[in-house]
């Protein structure tokens, strides 16, 4: 039995999250002496008429009738059923939490114990990312995340133009442009500059549910106890998660392992909601091609084995560590000609460094070990790729709208990225710098170790590395349940 109520909970904070092959992220601020404008806007957005916010039970239902018709298509070629859907999810800043309150009648919203329990969504990204995650400096950053946001709305669909009706809808109930505003405050607004947009990568070129580095994403998920009916066939107990690891319940998990946070200190109203981190990570396709390059000159392997031991798994998914010499998705024998399906049935524990590495990227962000804090540390990732193609535009920008759900920002996130991926010492004082997403507090050039199959360490002749993915904005949100939208934070 589900933890949580499937319609309190919004759609997103789910392992597959919105089903989407559009999806665009709204950036918005709460026009001054506006706020109880919006707190009646509000509560209509979420009334049972209009019902545009996505309800966890919805997208659920959403994903049962996609694998159905999909199921049909493939035993039927004939068969070409598509099913249209469109989801929305509404979150806010402390900032934005701050203009709330100052629009409801008692004021009480209890934010000032956030500054105890979650301080990092207290202070924000811009303030938290370059004091303590070694994020660039906000000077560096895209120019809409120069500025104070106070909302977001992450809306997906089936086709950009789902995306765009339903964005449209959700601005007019809220506003746009007397309530609520655009970020950058232009005279008049337009929206272009407040939203970024991505969108799942050509199906032509069989690039669909990859990254622009060509390897298989978000496939690796908590799976959620009493939520995801496929647990049972993952087999892997590395992944099941409590609920209240991902949303705030009345009976958080405590305080281990020298991780620290206050859940309890939580106002009630906030039970059933998630904190949600927002990046954008540009990504340098050239820049990993000639880094994995090096690293084969060096003799880590073939090209494609370099890049899957920074990885941790090859470009179809397949771990490294049940699968160290070639991926199988290019072994037509061992798949009988099917794509292959990527499992999370596997462990590190006693995998050789020459395997798998100790800094790849997913035995970074996920040790696979019982440990509290790794079981505390899981969080929901739902992003998407923007940009174009590195093989028809190289010069254009391109990467990976990053956004993750958790019950605790410290517990989580922050704690993920500031311990392990930013630590060369992580787990020994061997390891190196994630490749892909650490960030060093110097000058920010990396290092990372391979290994030899003799367990000798691998020199590609570099010493340092300069990243090849770059933060270049974001914020911390939080993401309400459907009836603190309703009854607490909007108000008639």
């Amino acid at each position: 039995m589900a933890q949580v109520s499937l319609d309190n909970v919004q759609g997103d904070l789910f392992s597959r999250g919105f089903p989407k092959y559009s999806e665009s992220y709204y950036f918005f601020s709460i026009v001054s002496d506006k706020e109880k404008d919006f707190c009646k806007a509000l509560k209509t957005l979420v009334s049972e008429k209009d019902k545009h916010i996505s309800s966890l039970a919805k997208v659920i239902a959403d994903w049962s009738k996609i694998d159905d018709v999909a199921k049909k298509n493939r035993e039927n070629p004939s068969h070409k059923q598509f099913i249209p859907t469109s989801n929305a999810l509404i979150a806010f800043t402390k900032r934005g939490l701050d203009k709330i309150q100052a629009g409801l009648p008692d004021h009480s919203l209890g934010l000032n114990n956030l500054k105890l329990s979650d301080p990092a969504f207290d202070m924000g990204m811009a303030t938290d990312g370059p004091k303590n995650l070694n994020d660039p400096l906000v000077s560096e950053w895209d120019p809409l995340f120069k500025h104070r946001i106070h909302g977001l709305l992450k809306v997906a669909g089936s086709s950009q133009s789902m995306v765009e009706k339903k964005l449209d809808d959700i601005k007019g109930i809220l506003g746009h442009p007397t309530i609520i505003q655009d970020i950058t405050g232009q005279s008049p607004p337009t929206s272009v500059n407040s939203r970024v947009d991505g969108q799942v990568r050509p199906y032509k070129k069989q690039m669909n549910g990859r990254e622009h580095f060509g390897f298989r994403d978000g496939i690796s998920q908590p799976l959620l106890r009493g939520i995801n009916p496929d647990f049972a066939l993952e087999r892997d107990e590395y992944m099941e998660t409590d609920q209240k690891i991902i949303t705030v319940s009345k009976n958080p998990p405590g305080t281990q392992d020298g991780i620290k946070a206050d859940p309890k200190r939580r106002p009630d109203w906030m039970i059933d909601g998630s904190f949600l981190a927002f990046r954008k990570l540009e990504q340098n396709v050239q820049g990993w091609i000639d880094l994995v390059n090096k690293f084969e000159s060096a003799g880590c392997g073939s090209a494609d084995q370099c890049s899957a031991k920074l990885m941790g798994r090859w470009k179809s998914g397949a771990p490294i560590t049940l699968y160290p010499e070639n991926d199988p998705d290019n072994d037509g024998e061992s798949v009988k000609g099917l794509k292959y399906k990527p499992t999370n049935d596997f462990k590190y524990k006693g995998v050789n460094k020459f395997v798998c590495p100790l800094g790849a990227h997913i035995r970074k962000v996920n040790p696979r070990t019982a440990a509290d804090s790794v079981k505390m540390a899981r969080m929901i990732r739902n992003g998407i790729p923007y940009g174009s193609e590195f093989s028809d535009h190289p010069d254009d920008k391109r990467g990976l709208l990053f956004a993750c759900y958790q019950s605790s920002l410290e517990n989580s996130f922050r704690f993920v990225q500031q311990s392990w991926c930013n630590s060369a010492t992580f787990p020994t004082s061997r390891t190196g710098y994630d490749a892909l997403i650490g960030q060093a507090a110097d000058d920010g050039w990396l290092h990372t170790t391979l290994h030899d199959a003799n367990d000798e360490d691998i020199d590609p002749g570099l010493g340092k590395f300069a990243k090849t993915v770059t933060m270049k904005g974001g914020d911390y949100f939080f993401v309400p349940s459907i009836s603190a939208l309703s009854d607490t934070l909007g108000s008639d």
